[in-house]
């Protein structure tokens, strides 16, 4: 082991090839990547409520923007995390039985649905407001997006919680 990574990182065997004995150390752990891409992802909601209120109440469209694009790298941060946790580590099963995994699995499919389509409603939301100043139509997809982004978001850290916390 690598001097000074004792006790918090491991040596892992290379998922993506085959070459016999090609070890690499690994300096997160599954909880923290876990921790760290949950936590984008509640930010990202947070992020959203915040420049709704600002566009609602208090109708400021720079700090609107500020609080969505914020949202939106806060998503993108949550997909860089979640993917990097999974390439590392891989999925974990869920291990509940009966009504839990019921609920479970009843929450996992339209998050996993919704969050497909929740990347490209919010690169055209962009566009919309930042390149073609179109802020009708704007408007008019954001009242669609926003509570399919507010769902992943919540249903993302449900499934997290019964992943990791249950």
């Amino acid at each position: 082991m690598a001097p000074g990574l004792a006790g918090w990182s491991t040596w892992r065997q290379c998922r993506f090839c085959s070459a016999p004995g090609l070890r690499y150390i690994c300096a997160v752990t599954l909880e923290g990547l876990t921790l760290v891409s949950t936590t984008f992802i509640v930010a990202s909601g947070v992020s959203l409520l915040v420049g709704w209120y600002f566009i609602r109440a208090e109708r400021n469209m720079a700090r609107h923007r500020a609080a969505m694009l914020t949202a939106t790298a806060c998503a993108g941060l949550f997909l860089v995390a979640y993917v990097t946790r999974w390439a590392t580590f891989g999925s974990k099963p869920f291990g509940g039985t009966g009504i839990w995994r019921t609920i479970y699995f009843a929450n996992l499919v339209p998050h996993v649905i919704l969050a497909m389509v929740v990347g490209p409603l919010a690169g055209r939301l962009i566009y919309l407001a930042m390149v073609r100043r179109d802020f009708t139509a704007h408007r008019r997809l954001a009242r669609v997006t926003l509570p399919i982004w507010l769902y992943v978001a919540g249903s993302g850290w449900l499934v997290y919680y019964m992943l990791y916390r249950m």
